[in-house]
């Protein structure tokens, strides 16, 4: 008699898989996609910029966003999950939209970040955030200049608070959550900012060290026990 199987078996043997799988694949043609314009222009329009000039412009750009390419994915995926971190890369708006929509719903939800419930519902999370940001961006892009007319000059200069806010929300949150690990993370994320401050790294370089100095002083107090009754 075939035993039913588990909800664990499941996410691991099907979910997870069916999720990587269309992942790398929706991945890839994001790639191929973003060349298309480039592609336009240098054949239909025989518009090509100078060899120099690409080299130069893609190592500017690789030697800003290089850095970028190792802390999103580390520091993202464990409130994301896999499925939520494929849809949000391909998406964009990580930092400021998906992130936070995957926290809050794993929080509504009463699901803790990190299990394969937490990735379920990050999942949902992201997707209604990408479903909702493309209807208000086709409105947006439809009626923007009038909508931001009938809007107070007052709000929309608040509008550049949104981002803070949200992140303030989301550290109060984890601070609540795991106020060991945020003994650990805050205090060394202020001190590589403020170290940033006066020229030693920059402030991609703060990121790295806060995110892996987290991790880890994390796993060698988590040996000791101390991190073992986070409240």
């Amino acid at each position: 008699m075939n035993e039913t199987p588990s909800t664990q078996q499941i996410y691991d043997n099907e979910y997870i898989p069916y999720s990587v799988k269309w992942g790398r694949l929706t991945s890839l043609i994001g790639v191929v996609a973003s060349f298309v314009p480039v592609v336009v222009l240098a054949v239909v329009f025989d518009i090509m910029p100078a060899f120099d000039a690409i080299v130069t412009a893609a190592t500017i750009r690789i030697s800003a966003c290089l850095v970028y390419y190792f802390i999103e994915p580390i520091s993202f995926q464990p409130v994301l999950g896999i499925p939520g971190t494929y849809m949000a890369f391909l998406s964009g708006n990580i930092s400021n939209l998906r992130v936070p929509c995957s926290s809050v719903a794993q929080k509504a939800a009463g699901v803790e970040e990190g299990t394969p419930q937490g990735a379920v519902v990050s999942t949902i999370g992201v997707a209604v955030s990408i479903v909702v940001n493309l209807a208000i961006l086709t409105l947006g892009v439809i009626l923007g200049a009038q909508i931001i007319s009938l809007i107070p000059a007052s709000l929309v200069s608040a509008l550049v608070y949104l981002v803070p806010a949200l992140y303030g929300a989301m550290l109060m949150q984890m601070i609540l959550y795991s106020p060991k690990i945020a003994l650990i993370a805050v205090p060394l994320g202020a001190i590589t900012l403020a170290i940033s401050k006066t020229g030693l790294f920059d402030s991609s370089m703060a990121i790295l060290i806060s995110v892996f100095g987290s991790i880890i002083i994390g796993r060698l107090l988590m040996k000791t026990g101390w991190l073992d009754d986070q409240k």
